[in-house]
């Protein structure tokens, strides 16, 4: 059986890649946004995703 800590610590990290998904389907569908500037703005995703992985990781540790 799963801690409390543990089943929180996954639904955090799921809404944020939730969040991240949708983000990165509104910058795909923005015909406005240039591809060059799509990719920088899906590297700068990506880093805050890891970064706020490690926040959730750290916090419940």
């Amino acid at each position: 059986m799963m801690s409390w800590l543990t089943i929180e610590t996954q639904g955090s990290i799921a809404v944020l890649e939730h969040i991240i998904r949708k983000f990165r389907e509104l910058i795909d569908t923005d015909s406005s946004i240039p591809p060059e500037l799509r990719g920088e703005l899906h590297a700068t995703l990506d880093k805050h995703l890891l970064e706020a992985r490690k926040r959730i990781l750290l916090k419940a540790l």
